[in-house]
């Protein structure tokens, strides 16, 4: 069994927050590969209710690439299906691309980059953590770093020139990546065939 580690309340009889584990298996049933989380040890709402609960299960998806089913346990067990898999595994994609871009080493020679807001490490694992806790509200938050990059302009010919032109062609990548989620979405949601 596999476990990431969480804060959360247990139970809610008032206790303090304290440090909680997101189970999960794997296992095939015929030619599938499902993933099983256990959702009553960490004592949440319901599957998938929290914004915490789905940045677990969207983290243990990314973890277990393949995966053609997710089964929530413990409380009702609850399966998601294809379609629904479809859009987590959509968003487990851009995470992940997230999660590349954070890998981008700022030039070196700049004693700025570690105050700077833009650097890549900082911004992207930021925006990744968004979206994996609200991916409906993640467009707000890559808009915001987009108009706070386009506002900081740095002088031509500074070491944070060629950073900043970069990190807006990364954020031009993330916006598109997420508007083809949603169109995703709405098709999914509309059950259109394109």
């Amino acid at each position: 069994m596999k476990a990431l580690y969480c804060t959360g309340r247990k139970s809610s009889h008032g206790q303090e927050d304290e440090t909680v584990e997101c189970r999960w298996t794997t296992g095939n049933e015929g030619r599938e590969l499902r993933l099983v989380i256990q959702c009553r040890d960490c004592g949440g709402r319901g599957p998938l209710l929290s914004q915490e609960c789905l940045k677990r299960a969207l983290e243990a998806l990314s973890s277990e690439q393949g995966a053609d089913s997710i089964v929530l346990s413990g409380h009702l067990e609850t399966q998601i299906q294809p379609g629904g898999m479809a859009v987590l595994q959509r968003i487990v994609l851009l995470a992940s691309d997230l999660h590349h871009l954070s890998q981008r080493e700022p030039p070196s020679g700049s004693r700025e980059c570690v105050r700077c807001p833009f650097q890549p490490c900082s911004l992207f694992s930021a925006l990744r953590e968004r979206l994996l806790t609200d991916p409906a509200g993640f467009a707000d938050h890559l808009k915001d770093a987009l108009v706070r990059l386009r506002s900081s302009s740095p002088r031509p010919g500074s070491p944070c020139a060629p950073c900043v032109g970069e990190t807006a062609g990364d954020i031009s990548f993330v916006t598109e990546s997420y508007e083809s989620l949603v169109r995703f979405l709405m098709k999914a949601g509309f059950q259109m065939a394109v």
